[in-house]
């Protein structure tokens, strides 16, 4: 992928500056260049960013026109800011969309050092397979299947704890 935090030190000025230059305050600069790179944190492009910095610029330029938007329906309501301070946002978080991919990518890591047998009962139960179906299939007793079952858990648990340390 690309390395955030050297983008943030390239970019972080120039970027303030541009949307100073489209009108926003320094405070709302700052917050839609924090917002660019926390959507660039958890972006997934379709296809591969050739110019990185364009794609910077345009999320930026995204962001601050979808700001102007919202403020532009802000005196239609009474006490606009507070209606908006009310509203769910059913969509998480960025940092809690890094925070879960951190925690997938530690799960993948952990499933991936677990033998193959418990490894296989542990997908087959995700399947939603039974214990005595995933036993029959992959060839142990009930209580086995069971058994791995638990001490792969026990495996992926512990590897999220100590990666949340």
């Amino acid at each position: 992928m690309w390395d955030v935090q050297q983008l943030f030190r390239r970019y972080n000025g120039d970027l303030k500056r541009y949307l100073r230059r489209r009108g926003a305050s320094a405070e709302t600069a700052a917050d839609l260049t924090q917002e660019t790179f926390l959507r660039l944190l958890t972006a997934s492009p379709i296809s591969p960013v050739d110019n990185v910095q364009a794609y910077i610029f345009r999320t930026a330029s995204n962001l601050s026109i979808d700001l102007a938007r919202r403020q532009r329906l802000l005196p239609f309501l009474e006490n606009g800011e507070e209606v908006l301070d009310h509203l769910v946002d059913e969509a998480p978080s960025a940092e809690r969309v890094v925070m879960s991919r951190q925690e997938l990518s530690v799960l993948q890591a952990a499933l991936n050092q677990v033998p193959q047998t418990p490894r296989s009962v542990f997908l087959l139960r995700l399947d939603g397979r039974t214990f005595e179906d995933i036993g029959r299939s992959v060839g142990i007793p009930t209580q086995t299947a069971f058994s791995q079952m638990v001490r792969v858990m026990m495996h992926l648990r512990a590897a999220l704890d100590r990666a949340r340390k």
